[in-house]
């Protein structure tokens, strides 16, 4: 069950605009061609087409995820495990998002410096994930009651 608008925690707010943040860097990065330069963009047409369709399917996945968990709000004990599945796999969806940019960045020799703030957009969501994950223990214990 979704929370009104006017009625959420900045939490809830900033959540999702780190959530947003990512995607768009994402998709920034995949509407340039990650920046490459030249050649060396020509050179690696394929590869890049390919980590590009696997970076946008993950961030499509990880919206996916986190749309499921939050629309989730646990009356049972089935319900509370379906939604920290969701959360799982998002945060899972994460580290493959960071592995491809790895792979990425390791194929382009680009320095570790060029997509700081988009590697840090992706911690960020990886710990807000667990954070919340974790504040759903709570929720198990009332359950379990």
């Amino acid at each position: 069950m979704s929370v009104v608008k006017s009625k959420r925690n900045k939490s809830g707010i900033e959540f999702e605009m780190i959530l947003f943040q990512l995607v768009d860097g994402i998709d920034n990065l995949v509407e340039h061609d990650f920046y490459a330069e030249g050649m060396l963009a020509i050179k690696n047409k394929m590869f890049l087409d390919m980590r590009s369709r696997a970076l946008e399917d993950l961030t499509d996945k990880l919206v996916f995820y986190i749309k499921i968990a939050n629309s989730i709000y646990p009356q049972c004990i089935a319900e509370w495990e379906e939604r920290r599945v969701a959360q799982g796999k998002a945060i899972g969806t994460c580290y493959a998002i960071l592995t491809n940019m790895q792979r990425i960045m390791m194929r382009l020799r680009i320095p570790d410096n060029k997509y700081t703030l988009d590697i840090q957009n992706i911690m960020r969501m990886i710990n807000s994930l667990k954070a919340w994950r974790k504040s759903d223990n709570k929720l198990k214990t009332k359950l379990v009651q």
